[in-house]
Parts: C-alpha cells; sequence; structure tokens
C-alpha cells in the first residue's frame, strides 16, 4: 500500500509541474476546468486508479486545451462563468475498464459525455490519450498534439525502416523495404542510396530493457544480442529468420543498470560483457563470459567503478573507467583501467577528453580524415557537440538528441556509434533522436516518444543528416550498427534496435508493466562519385 500510494504521489507531482509543452493556442483563454473526483465505485480491483485518472486527465487535457486545471474535492452545484466542468468516472466491465468523462460548459447544466475502455490497466494510458483527443476535438474544436503524433507514428511505421530526413528532399520508390535517398545538396555529385535489405522483429520480451547491445560475442560467426534489465541478462540470436532466445542470466539485487558493453580484451577469442550500473548511487560494474557450451563465467563482481570498452584512435581498444563523485554525479577524469594479480581495478593514465565529458557521453572519430581524431558528446542540454584534439569546442548543434533518464542526477544519453557508411573514407556518426515531451527543468523525470536513428556525415563544419530509421512510436532505449565492405565494394551493415514494447515511462513506473522488443535491420549503403566536403 506505501508503494502504491508512494507512486500516486510521483505521478501527481509530475502532473503538477509538468506544463506539458503545449503548443496549441486555443479561443478559451482565462477560463479554467475544474476536476472533480473520479468515481469508482463499481471499478472493483481497479478502483485503486480512482486518483491517479482524474490527475491524469487533468494534466492531458490542461496541455491540449491550455486552460489551467484545478481540483475540487467534491461535486458542486455551483456554476462558474469562467471554469468547465469534468466528471469522470471507472466502471470494470467484461473487457476491461470503461473510463467515462462528463464535460459541462460554463453555466451549462448538460453534458457532453465520452467514454473510452481500457483492456486492463496497462492499456489505460491509451485509452486516456484517446479520450482527451475526442474532448479536444469536439468540445474545444482542437485535434490533439499526440493524436496528430500517433497518426503520424502510424504512417511512418511501414515495412521499409529508412527515409529521408525532410520531405522536399528526393524520395525514390523501392521494392522490398527500403527508400532511397538522394542528397545531392548537401554533397556534390554524390548519391547514397539505402537499403533495408532485411528485418526481423522479436516477440514481447517479459522485461524492461536498461542497455542492449550486439556483437559474435562467442566467435561462432553469428551476432548475438545482449539486452540487460536490472535484474537479468538476456542472451539473443539472430538465426533461420527469426531472433531466438539462448540463454537467460540473473544479476545480483539492487542494481540500476545504465550500459551494456561487449569486447574481447583479454584476446581468448570470447567478448567480455560489461555490464555498468550503480547499488544506492555507488558504482558497480560487472564482468562475465557467455558461451552456448559453457553458459556464464563470472570474472569480475562489484567492481566499485562505472567500465566501458573504449576504442582510441592509434591505441586500439582500451577499458574505461570512471567514478562518481558527490550526490551520484560523475566523477571528473576518465581513465586505462588496468587488473592486478588479485583480481582489483586500477586507474592507469588518463584518457583525454574535455573535463566535461562523461564515460558514456562521447566517441573519438576522424570525422575530416586528417588521421587526428575528433571527440564527438552529448551534453545535458543534448546537445551534439564537437571538439578538436585540443579540448576546443567546434560544434554545438542547433537542437538536442534525446537521452534516457537512468541514475538520478545523471541522464545518460543514448550510445554514439562511429562508422563509414557511405565508404569515402571519412568517419560518420550515428545517433538516436528520441523526442522529449517532458520539461527539461525535471532532471530525475525525462520523458521521451518517438525515436529515430539517424546517420549523420561531417561536412563544412557541421553535421548534415543523409539518412534516419522511420519512428519507433514509443522512443529507442538502445542500438547497434556493424558494417563492413561488401564483395561489390559497397558497405552492407545490420542495425540492432530495442524499444519499449508498449506505453511510456509512466505506464512502466505506475503499473510496473511493459516489456521490450528487439529489430534486426539488413542495410547496404551504395554511393556513386563519393566526394567529401571539408
Amino acid at each position: 500500500m506505501v508503494n502504491l500510494l508512494s507512486k500516486f504521489l510521483v505521478v501527481w507531482l509530475m502532473v503538477a509541474v509538468i506544463p506539458l509543452t503545449a503548443t496549441e493556442v486555443t479561443a478559451v483563454e482565462g477560463k479554467q476546468m475544474v476536476f472533480y473526483p473520479t468515481d469508482a465505485k463499481d471499478a472493483g480491483e481497479f478502483g485503486y486508479l480512482r486518483n491517479s485518472v482524474r490527475l491524469m486527465l487533468a494534466g492531458r487535457l490542461a496541455q491540449v486545451t491550455g486552460l489551467d486545471a484545478v481540483m475540487e474535492g467534491k461535486v458542486s452545484e455551483k456554476r462558474d462563468a469562467s471554469s468547465y466542468r469534468v466528471v469522470s468516472s471507472l466502471r470494470k466491465i467484461n473487457g476491461g475498464i470503461e473510463i467515462s468523462a462528463a464535460v459541462f460548459a460554463p453555466q451549462n447544466d448538460k453534458s457532453t459525455q465520452f467514454q473510452r475502455v481500457a483492456a486492463g490497466s496497462s492499456g489505460l494510458m491509451v485509452a486516456l490519450d484517446e479520450l482527451v483527443a475526442e474532448i479536444g476535438d469536439t468540445v474545444f474544436g482542437i485535434q490533439s498534439s499526440r493524436e496528430v503524433a500517433g497518426k503520424q507514428a502510424e504512417e511512418d511505421v511501414i515495412a521499409t525502416g529508412f527515409t529521408t530526413p525532410h520531405p522536399d528532399r528526393a524520395i525514390k520508390a523501392n521494392s522490398g523495404f527500403a527508400l532511397s535517398i538522394s542528397q545531392d545538396e548537401f554533397i556534390s555529385q554524390t548519391e547514397l542510396v539505402v537499403k533495408a535489405t532485411e528485418r526481423y522483429k522479436s516477440a514481447v520480451i517479459p522485461a524492461q530493457s536498461k542497455g542492449m547491445t550486439a556483437a559474435d560475442v562467442d566467435g561462432d560467426s553469428q551476432d548475438e544480442i545482449i539486452l540487460c534489465a536490472n535484474t537479468k541478462l538476456y542472451i539473443y540470436q539472430l538465426r533461420g529468420k527469426k531472433i531466438l532466445a539462448l540463454d537467460t542470466v540473473s544479476l545480483p539485487g539492487g542494481l540500476n543498470v545504465h550500459a551494456v558493453n561487449v569486447a574481447d580484451l583479454d584476446g581468448n577469442g570470447v567478448m567480455e560483457i560489461y555490464i555498468s550500473s550503480t547499488r544506492n548511487k555507488e558504482p558497480r560494474s560487472y564482468v562475465l563470459e557467455w558461451t552456448p557450451e559453457k553458459g556464464v563465467k563470472w570474472l569480475h563482481e562489484n567492481v566499485y567503478w562505472y567500465l566501458r570498452p573504449l576504442e582510441i584512435p592509434g591505441e586500439g581498444l582500451v577499458l574505461a573507467g570512471q567514478q562518481n563523485g558527490l550526490g551520484g554525479a560523475m566523477q571528473a577524469g576518465i581513465y586505462r583501467m588496468t587488473v592486478d594479480s588479485e583480481g582489483n581495478y586500477r586507474a592507469g593514465d588518463a584518457v583525454i577528453v574535455p573535463e566535461s565529458v562523461n564515460l558514456f557521453d562521447f566517441v573519438f572519430a576522424d570525422l575530416n580524415g586528417d588521421k587526428v581524431p575528433e571527440t564527438v558528446t552529448i551534453n545535458r542540454e543534448e546537445q551534439l557537440l564537437v571538439y578538436t584534439a585540443n579540448s576546443e569546442l567546434v560544434y554545438t548543434s542547433p537542437s538536442g538528441f534525446g537521452g534516457r533518464e537512468l541514475l538520478e542526477n545523471y541522464t545518460a544519453p543514448i550510445r554514439l556509434v562511429v562508422t563509414d557508411f557511405d565508404n569515402d573514407g571519412y568517419q560518420d556518426i550515428l545517433i538516436v533522436d528520441n523526442e522529449l515531451y517532458s520539461p527539461k527543468v525535471m532532471s530525475k523525470t525525462r520523458l521521451y516518444k518517438n525515436g529515430q536513428v539517424r546517420g549523420l556525415v561531417w561536412a563544412k563544419g557541421g553535421f548534415v543528416e543523409m539518412w534516419h530509421t522511420n519512428l519507433f512510436p514509443n522512443s529507442i532505449v538502445d542500438f547497434q550498427f556493424y558494417s563492413k565492405v561488401g564483395s561489390d565494394g559497397n558497405r552492407e551493415g545490420r542495425l540492432f534496435i530495442v524499444e519499449p514494447e508498449k506505453g511510456d515511462i509512466i505506464e512502466g513506473f505506475l503499473f510496473g508493466s511493459g516489456g521490450s522488443r528487439l529489430s534486426v535491420y539488413g542495410m547496404s549503403f551504395v554511393a556513386g562519385g563519393s566526394q567529401a566536403i571539408e
């Protein structure tokens, strides 16, 4: 009961402080909406949702209409010339939960009735969004931004996975999975055609993923997909056009996982799996190996460092580490890590990066082909930054890229991937762009939707987007990409994506619901007359 009440309190605080980024302008300025307690006498075991439904309904309608939401303790007969009144109810039915809302216009005794049915608590958020959209359209003549986003997402989620970043760019239709992309306006005499040659989707994974990566972990020439939740590690493999579960590994209790990576740093032919997490705001990393024959082998447990395999140009793969400072924030300083004969991790030489950069926020990439790597990173405002080898800031993206809230006082962005997808000899960047729809002032709770992977090239001192995937409406939790030069001289690769099964962070937090889903794309990149721009 205490836990449930605490969840209600958190949701109430979220609704209370979120200005909900209302973009609609209504013709009812100066009025307010009064919300009476939700009637849940016929809700049965769903009665505990009574308070949350009223709060979420109020928050969403406030966003759509721009009106102030006022909570009343009981239904009143008083008629206020400046107030709309909303009376809501919950009722258990065979199909799940029926949500009803009666909306009274100012000084009007007759209401307009609205209803939606949710298939249990897991479908409540969708039903509420639909209810709000209908109220906005019918009562206020406003089409809600959520409805628009939903319709756009439906149109965008097609079997092809890739599209041009702007509608005025040339799109050429292709058979199969993909659209081709022509970018003549950015790179002279260059046409990059991006195709999805294959696409596979997993069944629902009954866990909320906190991180994912993919690689040929055991050296059998087939990619394994490593998905990590707070309590378990899941190992999958794409085999026979299906994503099959190979193994599940239980993790120690009390972890908040924020990254999973793989690398064969000891050179034994089997990649180590590095899990970076916190317990009670302190670093906890775990290192293990896995093979289908022997299963899991724990190499190091309870390492008091955040750990990440890092590719340093001219040096190769190293194990990098960072510690936390006061209040759970990351402590300045990233180091090459060594392990002594007793298995203790020690800090070696520092990795030279700008002081503000954190361990999971950056990559090294030679963007302009001068053999001197730049540091590409994301700041707390989720802007993409580029620093020279001398830590001079030379680029800041004009808009932010979405991250994910993982640790108190620390938001880790989605991973950055360095590649050369257009095969021109210059390194490119892949990044996830999740749309933030809660205000950035909420440092401990950030909500995202509408995720895309974007392919960026460096041109004329800034990044140019060459392609992106279609929308994943519930955001992207993590991704990975690998490529190689094929027999025809062009690049081919695989893109791995993990997304929430459905809903958003509120639904997962409030109801403990939701799983994850993996997608795997085969990709080809065909460039004609490639010519880089300095």
